[in-house]
Order: structure tokens, then sequence, then C-alpha cells
């Protein structure tokens, strides 16, 4: 797991060496996932490490609708531990 602080200056060496080895890319993110950082980040992974990956770069972001106001609706919408869970354990099936 690798927690991205920053996009600018953004630890590109860590994330490509880390895919590398584990062949794999999930990003996680409290954003919808148009034009979000980990469209980025899966950007250059694309590009630099695509033979490295043994799958599709996985997306794990809130769904693409407005970010509800109420607190209660606003945690529904975040990704929770269980989803990443269940979407990366699917994936790896």
């Amino acid at each position: 797991m690798i927690d991205v602080r920053s996009l600018i200056p953004l630890d590109a060496r860590t994330i490509l060496e880390s895919v590398a080895k584990t062949s794999r890319m999930f990003t996680v993110e409290e954003n919808p996932r148009v034009c979000g950082w980990g469209a980025e980040v899966a950007s250059i992974v694309a590009e630099e490490a695509f033979w490295d990956l043994d799958g599709p770069v996985v997306r794990i972001t809130t769904p693409h609708i407005p970010l509800p106001a109420a607190e209660s609706l606003e945690d529904l919408a975040l990704p929770s531990v269980d989803r990443i869970y269940e979407t990366v354990k699917k994936t790896l099936d």
C-alpha cells in the first residue's frame, strides 16, 4: 500500500516499483472516477509499466453523482473498507 500524499511532486518511482513487484494496481479515492487523481496515476502506470501488469488498473471511487451533503449519505458514497476489500478480492479471484 502506498499513501500518495501529493500529485506534485508525485513519487512515481515508488508506484512503478510496486507495480513491477506485485503486477497489480488499485487506486482508492474519495472523488468521482472521472478526472480524479487516480486517473492520472493510472495513466502513468499504463504508459510506463503496462507490461508489468497482470490485469487492468482498478479504481475504487465514489459513484459518479454529486456527493451528498448529509453525513450519513456521504458515508455510503465514500469507498468503505468492506467495498475496497470486496473489490480487491473479486479482482484477484
